[in-house]
C-alpha cells in the first residue's frame, strides 16, 4: 500500500490591548481583529491506497477561498504555493502512543530529517512521481477572455528519488492564484501518481514508459527505478499549501502616484514574448491614465545593464515609446534596474506628495552585477541590497514574476516590499496583461 498525505499550516494571533497613561489620567485603547484563514482546503489526506508498478493514479483536491473571506470587500485575489517534502511515518515496533506521522524538519544545510528521530523514520519517497497540475477554469481576464492565473504545474519524474532537500522543494514548487474580481474562487488540483518500478522487475516499456510522462523534464528511466528492497513499503510525501500573498486596492485606487516600472530584457525571454510584455505594459499604462496631477511613470530595463529608458512623465506617448524600446537579449542584471530606480524616485521629478511604486517584471534570477565588485556580494545580494534601500526610502516594491524560470521565493522575500499584496506570479507570458492589469483594479 502506498499512501500519500497533503499538510495544510495555518496560522493564528490574539487580541492586544494598548494603555495609555498621563500623570492624573488613565485612557484605555481596546485593539481587537478577528483573524481568519484567507483558503479554505477541506481535505487533510490524500490516499492512493495500494497501487502497482506503471499504473497512472488520478486524485483531486480542491483549494477556495474562504466565505469570510469573499465577504470582506477590501481584498480580492490570494497567491499561494505547493510545496512537498518527505514524510515520518512511527516505527512500527514501537509501543509509544504517538500519531502514525511525524514532524519533518530539516538541518542547517537544507538536508531534512524527522524531528523525533527516537521514534520515527523517513518514509520511501513518492513526491519525484507525482504530478501536480491546476485543472480548472480561472475566470475572465481583464480584456474579456478567458483567464489563466495558476502555475504550468509540474509532471512526474522531478526531482530525484534519493536525497530531496529544501533546495528540490523550492525547485519544484507549483503556484496558484485566486481572484475574487474574475470569478476566480476555486482551483481543482491533480495529483497523479506514476508508480515506479523496483529493480530488475520492470517491463521492457518503463523507459517508454517515463518519456511518456515526464512532461519536459528529460528525465533517465534508471534514476527512478526503485531498489527491491522498497517493494511493499509504505511511500509518503507531504503537501505544503502556502499562502504567499493576499492583495488589497490596486495602484488605480491611489491617485496621486510615482511610479517605475523595472523590466526584464534578458535573452530568456526571447522576442515571441517580450511582444507580449510590449503588450501588457502598453495596457497597463492605458489603464494607469497619466496625469499632471494624477499618476506619473517612468522606466528602467535591464540586460547586460540597467538602463533608465524613460524619465518620470506625465506623458503616456513617451512611456509607450520607452515600452516599444524593449527587447529580449542579454544577462539578468536586476541590480541595474532597481539602482536606476531609485535614482528617478530621489530626482527633481520625484513629487513629495505622491507616494512612490516600483513594478519589477522579470521571468528569472540576477546573475550579473551592477556594479564591479557586486558591492561585496553576488548578483542576487546586491539586488537584494538595492531593493532594501528603496524600501528603506519608502518606495513600495511589487514583483511581478512570469514564467517558469522565476525564484518565487527570492523575488517574494529579498525583492518585493515586506507588506502583501507585493509578489505575484504569471502562470506564463499570455497571462502576463492579465496580471499586471490586475494591479490597476479598485475594486468597488
Amino acid at each position: 500500500m502506498k499512501k500519500i498525505l497533503l499538510a495544510v499550516v495555518a496560522l493564528g494571533a490574539a487580541a492586544v490591548s494598548i494603555v495609555g497613561l498621563s500623570a492624573f489620567e488613565a485612557h484605555v485603547i481596546n485593539v481587537t481583529a478577528k483573524i481568519e484563514n484567507a483558503l479554505n482546503v477541506p481535505i487533510a489526506s490524500i490516499d492512493f491506497g495500494t497501487v502497482f508498478p506503471q499504473e497512472k493514479l488520478d486524485q483531486f483536491f480542491n483549494v477556495s477561498l474562504s466565505q469570510s473571506f469573499q465577504d470582506e470587500k477590501r481584498v480580492d485575489d490570494v497567491t499561494y504555493i505547493i510545496r512537498q517534502k518527505p514524510k515520518c511515518q512511527l516505527v512500527s515496533e514501537n509501543s509509544v502512543q504517538l500519531p502514525e506521522f511525524g514532524v519533518v524538519t530539516e538541518n542547517t544545510d537544507g538536508t531534512f530529517r524527522c524531528l523525533d528521530e527516537e521514534h520515527y523514520n523517513m518514509l520511501p519517497l513518492l513526491c519525484p512521481y507525482l504530478s501536480k497540475h491546476e485543472v480548472t477554469d480561472d475566470g475572465q481576464g481583464a480584456t474579456g477572455g478567458p483567464l489563466e492565473n495558476d502555475s504550468a504545474g509540474i509532471a512526474a519524474f522531478h526531482g530525484l528519488p534519493g536525497d530531496w532537500t529544501m533546495a528540490t522543494t523550492l525547485a519544484t514548487e507549483v503556484a496558484g492564484k485566486l481572484m475574487k474580481s474574475a470569478g476566480d474562487i476555486l482551483d481543482t488540483w491533480n495529483i497523479d501518481l506514476k508508480v515506479p518500478c523496483f529493480g530488475n522487475h520492470c517491463a521492457q516499456d518503463w523507459a517508454q514508459f517515463v518519456a511518456d510522462n515526464d512532461g519536459d523534464n528529460n528525465a533517465d528511466p534508471i534514476a527512478y527505478i526503485q531498489p527491491l528492497e522498497n517493494e511493499s513499503k509504505l511511500f509518503g510525501c507531504d503537501l505544503w499549501l502556502e499562502v504567499m500573498g493576499i492583495s488589497l486596492p490596486g495602484f488605480g485606487c491611489q491617485g496621486k502616484i510615482d511610479l517605475m516600472l523595472v523590466v526584464d530584457e534578458s535573452g530568456s525571454i526571447g522576442p515571441t514574448n517580450m511582444a507580449l510584455v510590449r503588450t501588457a505594459l502598453h495596457s497597463f499604462i492605458d489603464a494607469l491614465v497619466l496625469a499632471t496631477d494624477g499618476p506619473n511613470a517612468g522606466q528602467t530595463s535591464f540586460a547586460y545593464i540597467g538602463v533608465l529608458d524613460q524619465e518620470l512623465t506625465s506623458s503616456p506617448a513617451a512611456m509607450h515609446a520607452a515600452i516599444d524600446t524593449l527587447f529580449s537579449g542579454g544577462l539578468t542584471n536586476l541590480s541595474g534596474g532597481i539602482a536606476l530606480a531609485n535614482d528617478e524616485f530621489n530626482s527633481v521629478r520625484d513629487r513629495a506628495d505622491a507616494p512612490n511604486i516600483m513594478l519589477v517584471v522579470t521571468d528569472g534570477y540576477p546573475n550579473v552585477c551592477h556594479t564591479i565588485d557586486c558591492n561585496g556580494g553576488t548578483p542576487a545580494t546586491e539586488a537584494a541590497g538595492y531593493s532594501a534601500a528603496g524600501i528603506a526610502d519608502d518606495t513600495e516594491i511589487f514583483v511581478v514574476g512570469v514564467g517558469t524560470g522565476v525564484n518565487a521565493t527570492y523575488l517574494t522575500n529579498d525583492i518585493a516590499s515586506d507588506a502583501p499584496p507585493t509578489h505575484y506570479f504569471a502562470g506564463d507570458f499570455d497571462t502576463l496583461e492579465d496580471t499586471v492589469l490586475d494591479l490597476i483594479s479598485c475594486p468597488a
